[in-house]
């Protein structure tokens, strides 16, 4: 099995049974998700729950319980389609993330690569109904397989630092099989 770490911490996971992670930091444990081999972390006390909807599969882990709605304030989405734009997939997420950028108020935006992974994100301020929030987007893209992984991370601004705290180690650690 091939592990690496690359610079920003995406952990890139050969294909295996079993996946062998690097130990959890204090106060997370990894979540494995076995059909598309890849893991995260999930700090104590937080939840994590899963739904699939046609082909796309949505990961959710937040420290609050779900509304009705399924909805949050604080907490980390992570949608992942598989085959979603073979041949394609590095555009759709350069402009994905222009577009949802040039849409915002918006305070970062890059691009990096991981292997054969490319990687787009932005951090923007956004207004609800209830409050204002910010948000930390990245899409990673296979152009192999063209499997495409969104990850949006969002708290209220009252409560970013702390939430930010835990939401920058979870994506600082996020363990994806480059061949899916």
């Amino acid at each position: 099995m091939r592990l690496s770490v690359i610079l920003a911490s995406l952990i890139l996971v050969a294909p295996v049974y079993a996946m062998n992670l690097p130990a959890a930091p204090s106060g997370f444990s990894w979540r494995e998700v076995p059909e598309i081999k890849a893991a995260f972390l999930v700090p104590s006390g937080w939840q994590f729950k899963r739904h699939t909807q046609g082909s796309t599969l949505a990961l959710f882990v937040t420290p609050e319980g779900f509304d009705k709605d399924g909805r949050f304030n604080t907490g980390l989405t992570i949608n992942v389609m598989r085959n979603a734009k073979p041949g394609n997939a590095v555009e759709y997420a350069d402009t994905f993330i222009a577009r949802l950028a040039a849409n915002k108020q918006t305070s970062e935006v890059w691009a990096r690569q991981f292997g054969h992974l490319k990687a787009y994100g932005c951090r923007f301020n956004t207004r609800t109904d209830r409050d204002t929030s910010i948000v930390h987007t990245l899409m990673v893209a296979n152009p192999k397989t063209g499997t495409l992984y969104l990850f949006v991370f969002e708290a209220p601004t009252a409560s970013w630092s702390n939430a930010w705290a835990k939401g920058q180690k979870i994506m600082e650690f996020l363990a994806v099989d480059d061949e899916i």
